[in-house]
Order: structure tokens, then sequence, then C-alpha cells
């Protein structure tokens, strides 16, 4: 695992985590900016983070910014955009050789942190608008992501799914905000977004290296010390979707050679380890029920998985089924859950199921990314475990918990989108 890990404060709803560990080769730097998901803001304040990281007033175009990172040994700045549960996070993300690798030792990454703040703190802005080229590059980019939510069936029946399932909460819209909301956005918009953003967010920073960076942490401090009027809105990861008092099940004909269903149940069980081990057992391994009986046995679906979302206490089974077997996939997909609730769990599920997770958590720290993605898991949940110290959780679990976990599961919503024929390719 790490050699070293400190979170640092520095400021209000800003803190700076610390991630060290000798094996690596690279620096990274990542800035989070986490508010909650609202349809309306959700476009331009993605609009306005992905211009930040493509120019800046010193690199005033995209081009000219990549030549910099270029001749920084191939360095990286970018920008993504995703959502946990009912909250939106904006990550600007940069990473380099470390500066014990360059040919004259130069402080690389120093200067890529300086080239970050630059980008966000003196922005390629005219008159209070980012500049016309660049925004019209960065909307068009986001209008081919929302795109691409739609192009690619089995997301869009997943997103589906979600916009039934957790109707009237925030984690019903996309991380990107609807088309329309991206068309209408202007550059004087999209900064003003960005500039709220910086006022509202709470921050998390994570630095992932091989040793620390010097005054790092005070750097960034100084450099965030600038936000005026900072009023930081508090979000929540975990926020549990209601069971509606009925399922419900939506169709929705498309021009598709394969239909799409997506199964959702709720639950109140609090136990997240038995949940997360029921729901593998269910679908998340090669040698899960779903996969060996409906997949395989059955020849039901090319695809059948399960999966849960711990944000919202909700587990999803998607899947990929000829028309003809809709009504009967729906119902072996029951019969796997059904039997998990009568105890039918051999020896060799619990075990598989177990290396599975085991091989999960010994992949923590093999890269950068790894790293961050679970000291930012363990903050949302506010825990402090080592990967060590979840798979013992996980080895705590018994039989009984997961038929508990699998008894709580109650049905909510089931997406089917049906193919329309005459229309398919």
């Amino acid at each position: 695992m790490t050699t070293s890990y400190q979170r640092i404060p520095l400021s209000d709803a800003i803190a700076f985590s610390e991630i060290l560990d000798p094996k690596l080769k690279t620096n990274s730097l990542r800035i989070q900016f986490l508010q909650p998901l609202s349809e309306k803001n959700a476009a331009a304040c993605g609009l306005g983070g992905s211009l930040i990281a493509s120019s800046s007033k010193a690199y005033p175009s995209n081009a000219i910014m990549n030549r910099k990172l270029h001749m920084l040994y191939g360095a990286d700045l970018s920008c993504s955009i995703s959502k946990m549960g009912d909250v939106q996070v904006i990550t600007l993300r940069t990473s380099s050789i470390a500066d014990r690798y360059a040919l004259e030792h130069e402080a690389v990454f120093s200067e890529l942190t300086q080239i970050l703040l630059g980008c966000i703190f003196e922005p390629n802005v005219t008159d209070g608008a980012f500049d016309e080229t660049e925004f019209r590059i960065q909307q068009t980019n986001l209008l081919d992501c929302i795109d691409a939510e739609v192009n690619e069936k089995r997301q869009y029946a997943i997103s589906q799914t979600h916009k039934t399932a957790f109707a009237g909460e925030p984690a019903a819209f996309s991380c990107y905000g609807t088309r329309e909301s991206a068309e209408a956005m202007t550059p004087k918009a999209a900064y003003e977004a960005f500039q709220q953003l910086l006022r509202t967010a709470q921050i998390e920073i994570y630095f992932v290296g091989p040793e620390a960076v010097p005054q790092l942490a005070d750097t960034l401090r100084q450099a965030f010390a600038a936000i005026a009027d900072r009023k930081p809105v508090p979000v929540s990861f975990l926020s549990p979707s209601p069971c509606k008092p009925e399922p419900v099940t939506v169709r929705e004909a498309l021009p598709v050679n394969q239909c799409k269903m997506v199964m959702g149940w709720k639950t109140s069980y609090t136990d997240r380890y038995a949940l997360k081990m029921m729901t593998m057992l269910l679908g998340g391994t090669p040698s899960s029920k779903l996969f060996a009986n409906v997949r395989e046995k059955m020849s039901l679906c090319y695809y059948c998985a399960a999966n849960f979302n711990e944000c919202k206490s909700f587990m999803q089974v998607d899947s990929g089924i000829e028309t003809e077997n809709l009504e009967t996939a729906e119902t072996a997909i029951a019969a796997q859950l059904e039997a998990i609730c009568s105890g039918d769990i051999s020896d060799e599920e619990m075990h598989s199921t177990m290396m599975t997770i085991h091989n999960t958590l010994c992949g923590v720290g093999d890269t950068a990314s790894s790293y961050i993605a679970w000291y930012f898991g363990q903050f949302c949940r506010g825990t402090k475990l080592t990967p060590a110290e979840e798979e013992e959780r996980y080895r705590q679990v018994t039989r009984e918990d997961i038929i508990a976990a699998a008894k709580s599961m109650q049905p909510d919503t089931v997406y089917i989108m049906e193919c329309k024929e005459q229309e398919a390719e």
C-alpha cells in the first residue's frame, strides 16, 4: 500500500491529500470540485471546467497549451466530468514524469502546477467571457459527450433507468447536463458558472508521487486563498433513494437490433459489505449466478451483469436480450436473486466472490489513479480504511448476512428498450 498518506485542510471545505509511494515514476495532481448535481447548472459548470483546462492567459489556445505540455516531457492537463449519487464532480488533472527522471532534473512538476493554477486563476478570458474560439471547440466536445450517452445504448438504458428510479432526485440527471442547456450556453455564462463553482464547491486536491514536493501544500493554500467571498455548499454522497410504493416498468422502442433490459431494486439495509458481496455473487463475476445460469446455461442474454450503487442504495441488473426472450429473462433474473434469498449459495461461489474482491483490492496502488480513487472513496464514506482492512471486513461477511441483504431488496424499476424492427439497421 502507500508509504505515506496525509490529508491537510487548506481552508474552509478545501483539503489537500498527499499520497507518496517510492515505486511510482510520475507525479499526479487532481483538483476535484464537488457540488450538488443540478440539471440547470450541470452543463455550464462542466463546460467551464473544460475551458479552464484547455487554455489560459499565458497559453491562449489549446494548440499553444499542448505545445508547452509536450515540452514538459509529454505532460498531461485535462478535465473530466462525472457524478457520484447526487453530486457532480468536475476534475482538473495533471500528470508528468517525476523530476528525478528529467534529463537535467528540471522542476517539471512545479512548472506544471503553475500552469494549472494559471488556468484556474488567470484564465483565457476577455471582458468577463471565455475566448470565443476555444469556447466553440469545448462546447462541441460537451455536445458530443451528451450525444454519446444516447448513442451507446447500454449506457443509455442505464441512464433512462436512473431517470425513473431517482425521479425527483439530482441523481436522475446527467452529469453533463442537457443538450438544450449546452447549446444555449455562452462564453460569458460559462465563465460566470466556473467563478460560481470556485466560490461554492467543496474542493478536494490529491497529489500522488514517489516523494513529497516541497511547499506544494503552501502553494495551493496561497492560490486558493485568493478566491473572494467563498461560501461552500455542503454535499452529501450517501443519499439513499426511497423505494416506490409500486414497481414501475418503462418501455421505449428504438431502432436497435438488440433489446436492453435494466432491472432495479432499492434497499434500506446498511451493511455495505454484505450488499456488495451479494451483488457480486448475483452478477459481478464470471462465476456469478447470472453469468453461469441466465447467460451460459439458459442462453437468454448476450450479457447480464449486476452492480450496486452505494450512494443511492440501488442495485441494478442490466442485460442485452433478444425480443422473444424478454419475459423469460426477466423471470430468470428475479429467480437468481430469489435463490440467494433461499440460501442457495455454494462454497465455491463464496470463494470466487471473495477472490475477486481480494484481486481488486490488491490492485489499489498499481497506479496513481487507483490511489486517488481509493482515498476519495474513503472520504466520501467518512472512513479511513486501508485495502487490507477493507478486505478483512468482507471476510467477516457470512452467508446469513448475504441472505439478509438479498431479502432486503425491493423491486423498484424496470426499463426495457424494445427493438423498433422496421427501422433497425
